[in-house]
């Protein structure tokens, strides 16, 4: 079976191409359709463009294309991915897509394959509270969910927690363009607004506090205050920084409850593969993409070929990468 992606601006449009390209035998594995994006991945039993197939006698080996793995593995190299993670999205893509696969489609293949995806929606019945380390991007992060369409993944309410008085509720409502924000001091205090405007059926971003993920009291509290509001904690993770350094710290927040991340600051760097490879290794899902300081319609969902792209097209073409490459986590 060989299995391939399909994105189009709609799913219309990817579903014919996918007709055109593997035929009416062609079964649908999956889609993913979002505002002006849409992606269907098929597979199809007979082998993708062979006019005839191999006699019955012969012997079926698994092959590779060197070229489309090769590349795959320069561009994570050339982008500080460890070499573990690299091979392991490389070698997952081409099994996944098959020896003939574009590069894109086969590491969006490899990246799926080793990382998992989650959106932030405003369907949720529980508050989200977005947290992360001293500069990491967490308020601009809530303002960009709090100013979102609501046809997207907006409709967030926006609440500033700032209990350790360091001028963020000042810095959310300078972001969000908005005067009305509710400021409040104390957990307590937060955790009767939230079950207030919940069981009214509004949906609440937080803007919380600062936590260091190098200092185990930090981690305590965030792990206490998740506990106690009764929250998601959703870590907007910055870009920069070493791949072990973002690794372990996507550790720490992992260990104190979060499960999913926004990654901030991928317009300001141009090695990338780090922080998926951290966010990988930690076992954290990733929910949307920051590409710019803008606050409208500056996060954007995050998809394997969105990715997958982003790093193709900001890696050198013929890549030297392995002028330097890290052995670390995967």
């Amino acid at each position: 079976m060989r299995m391939k992606l399909f994105s189009a601006a709609t799913l219309d449009q990817a579903m014919e191409q996918m007709r055109v390209e593997l035929g009416p035998d062609a079964v649908v594995l999956s889609t993913r359709s979002e505002d002006n994006f849409a992606e269907v991945r098929a597979a199809v039993e007979r082998p993708l463009n062979h006019r005839f197939a191999p006699p019955s006698f012969s012997e079926a080996r698994p092959s590779f294309d060197e070229s489309t793995r090769e590349r795959m593995e320069d561009v994570l190299t050339w982008h500080g991915a460890p070499d573990t993670f690299a091979e392991r999205v490389a070698v997952t893509g081409v099994k996944l897509m098959g020896a003939n696969a574009d590069a894109a489609p086969a590491m969006a293949a490899g990246l799926e394959g080793v990382t998992a995806f989650a959106p932030i929606h405003a369907d949720s019945s529980r508050a989200i509270m977005i947290v992360g380390a001293p500069g990491a991007g967490k308020t601009s992060v809530a303002a960009k969910l709090a100013t979102a369409r609501p046809s997207m993944q907006g409709g967030f309410r926006p609440v500033c927690a700032d209990f350790d008085a360091a001028g963020g509720h000042a810095r959310l409502s300078a972001f969000a363009g908005r005067a009305d924000i509710p400021l409040f001091r104390t957990p307590e205090s937060l955790r009767a607004h939230i079950a207030q405007r919940t069981s009214e059926g509004a949906r609440l971003v937080i803007d919380a506090p600062s936590f260091n993920p190098l200092n185990p009291d930090d981690m305590n509290r965030l792990a206490e205050l998740v506990e106690l509001l009764n929250v998601e904690p959703i870590l907007a993770l910055s870009a920069e920084g070493h791949p072990q350094d973002l690794e372990d710290n996507a550790r720490a927040y992992r260990n104190a409850g979060v499960r999913r991340t926004v990654l901030t600051k991928l317009d300001v760097v141009r090695r990338r593969g780090g922080v998926f490879a951290a966010i990988s290794s930690a076992r954290l899902s990733i929910a949307q993409l920051s590409l710019t300081h803008h606050i409208q319609g500056g996060l954007i969902p995050a998809t394997p070929l969105r990715i997958a792209r982003l790093l193709l097209e900001t890696a050198p073409e013929t890549g030297a990468a392995k002028t330097y490459s890290f052995k670390g986590a995967a």
